[in-house]
Parts: structure tokens; C-alpha cells; sequence
């Protein structure tokens, strides 16, 4: 008699099935998606605006921005909250358009992934948040952060669909962040960056609309009936008015630079001219030849001789900051 231990070799109908119900795994996803829908509303990718609320300080005034470091990030902290409330309200009140734009339908609450609800709160706790951050900054600066959300708002529900007033409202954004900036720190206001920045910001708003011309039309789609104000624009056109934006963007930086630094700013503007010059022909290369333009911030991380440029140009930049604060004797 054998009674040696007889081991069952168990086949695949001796396993337990484990099945999951696709609605139960969906549901489990739901709380994580809403989530991340939530964050990718507020368009952080788009923070990187927020560099010019620190940018001038620390280059017209970088003693004073390291002086003045907690209302300085106040106000950064400020424009964040406001920017992503106004790109809340935009998406709300497009959520509809954007259903029908061939990217813009991806947006968490075109696609569906956030509820009407949940963004309505969310746009009322940036609101509460930025109103909070506005009361801890200098009265001059909160008023030009209030200034911003008021224009921006507008512009949500009218400007933006007025040929020129669109893209101007957008760059007075931009301009904005850097007023804020220069008074949380106490610095001189510099007429000749304002109007750099204004000119430089037209242009990125402008090849954003010729991007958006040129895509909708080469899909065959009616530009106008996602964005009305494209109505009044043509490639042509556009392509034109980014050059003499970018020409006077150019001017306004070497005024400023020339002023600043002393000794050494007109030998500044001299140096970095180059690299000012490169950024504007590169740029112009991607929207024309490329195909680029329809998101900058994008264009600028994502192309390297725009990063190897950018990086060069604050060295120089820096080295002439350093032998300011440090002359040689």
C-alpha cells in the first residue's frame, strides 16, 4: 500500500475568478479624476506667468526684492490664486464652445471629468483666497491685483471677443504682474519694461490667434464659431502686426537695460542684445515655419534652443547684477 502524500495539481478551473464589475471600477476612479480635474483647472502649467511678479524686482532691484521677500511672494501668491480663479470662470462660462474645439474639448469640465458644482466652489474659494493674500500685501499692490481680476473677469464676459481688445486686455495682464511686483518691493517704476513687456506679451497673444486661425481653418472648421473676434483677423495680417510687436519689444528692453546696472548697462543691452534678438527670430521661425504659437509657455519648455538661450542670457544678466553690486576697483 502506498501511502506516500499525494499533492492536488491544481488546473485554472480550480482557481477562484476573481471578477470586477466595470461600473464599481469606474466609480472607485471617480473621487482620484475629479481630483486631478480639479487641479488641471486651475492650469498650473500656466504659472510660470507668475515669474514676472518676481522678474523685475530682482533684476531693476534685487537688494530690495531679497528686503521685501514676504510681499513679494505675497503678491506672486496673490496673481496665482487670481489667474486660476479667472481660468476657472473662463472655462465655466465655455464649457459649452469648448466642446466643439478640436483640443479645448479635453478641459475637465468640457469633458465632463469636474462637475459644474464642484468648479463654482472652486472658484469662489480663489476668489475668498486672493481677496485674503490682497489684505497682507500694500495697498498699491492690492489695488493692482484687484485690477487685474476685475479686467480679467470682463474680458471673460465681453472683451475677449473684440478683434485687438482681446489681445491688448491679455498683455495689460502681463503688465500688470510686473507693476505689482515693482511696488511690493518699494522700486522705481520703469516706464520703458512696461512697455517692453506690453509689446512682447501682444506678440505671444497675437501668434496665438494666428495658431488658432491657421489650425481651425486647415481643419476645416469655422474660426469664428469657436472664438468670434478670429472673424476679424488673417494670417497676413497677424503675421505682420507680431513683427512690429516684437521690434518694439526689443526697443523697450534695451532702454531698460541701458539704465540699469550702472556702470554697466549700456555694455549690458550691448551683450544681451543677441540672445533678445535670437528669442524674437526663433520665435517667429516656430509660428511661421513650425506651426507653433498656440501655447508659449509650451513652445518655450519644450524647445531647447529657446531654453540654451534663455539660460545664457540670465547668466550675462546675473554676471551684470554681480559686478553692479560689486564694481571692480
Amino acid at each position: 500500500m502506498n501511502h506516500a502524500l499525494e499533492v492536488p495539481n491544481p488546473t485554472s478551473s480550480d482557481l477562484p475568478v476573481v471578477s470586477v464589475d466595470p461600473a464599481v471600477a469606474v466609480q472607485a476612479l471617480k473621487p482620484l479624476a475629479r481630483v486631478t480635474g480639479l487641479f488641471v483647472l486651475l492650469r498650473p502649467r500656466q504659472w510660470v506667468k507668475g515669474g514676472l511678479v518676481l522678474a523685475a524686482p530682482l533684476v531693476a532691484a534685487p537688494g530690495a526684492a531679497v528686503t521685501h521677500i514676504v510681499p513679494l511672494l505675497g503678491t506672486l501668491l496673490s496673481f496665482l490664486a487670481a489667474a486660476s480663479a479667472v481660468y476657472v470662470f473662463n472655462d465655466l462660462r465655455d464649457r459649452e464652445r469648448d466642446r466643439v474645439h478640436p483640443v479645448k474639448r479635453n478641459r475637465p469640465l468640457a469633458s465632463g471629468r469636474v462637475s459644474t458644482t464642484a468648479a463654482v466652489i472652486l472658484l469662489v474659494a480663489l476668489l475668498a483666497g486672493t481677496a485674503a493674500l490682497t489684505t497682507l500685501l500694500p495697498a498699491l499692490t492690492g489695488v493692482v491685483v484687484a485690477g487685474y481680476l476685475a479686467l480679467n473677469l470682463w474680458y471673460c464676459l465681453a472683451l475677449k471677443h473684440q478683434p485687438l481688445v482681446d489681445v491688448s486686455v491679455v498683455s495689460i495682464g502681463f503688465v500688470l504682474r510686473v507693476l505689482a511686483g515693482t511696488i511690493a518691493v518699494g522700486a522705481a517704476v520703469h516706464p520703458a519694461l512696461l512697455i517692453g513687456v506690453y509689446c512682447a506679451c501682444l506678440a505671444l497673444s497675437l501668434g496665438k490667434r494666428r495658431h488658432e486661425l491657421a489650425a481651425l481653418s486647415a481643419a476645416g472648421g469655422e474660426a469664428g464659431e469657436h472664438r468670434p473676434s478670429l472673424r476679424a483677423y488673417s494670417v497676413h495680417f497677424l503675421d505682420q502686426v507680431v513683427v512690429v510687436n516684437l521690434v518694439a519689444a526689443l526697443i523697450g528692453y534695451v532702454a531698460f537695460v541701458w539704465t540699469q546696472t550702472p556702470p554697466y548697462g549700456p555694455i549690458t543691452a550691448g551683450l544681451t542684445f543677441p540672445f533678445a534678438a535670437f528669442a524674437v527670430h526663433r520665435y517667429l521661425q516656430m509660428i511661421a515655419i513650425g506651426g507653433s504659437g498656440g501655447d508659449p509657455v509650451e513652445d518655450l519648455v519644450r524647445d531647447r534652443a529657446l531654453l540654451v538661450n534663455l539660460g545664457l542670457w540670465a547668466a550675462v544678466l546675473a554676471q551684470a547684477m554681480l559686478a553692479s553690486a560689486w564694481p571692480v576697483r
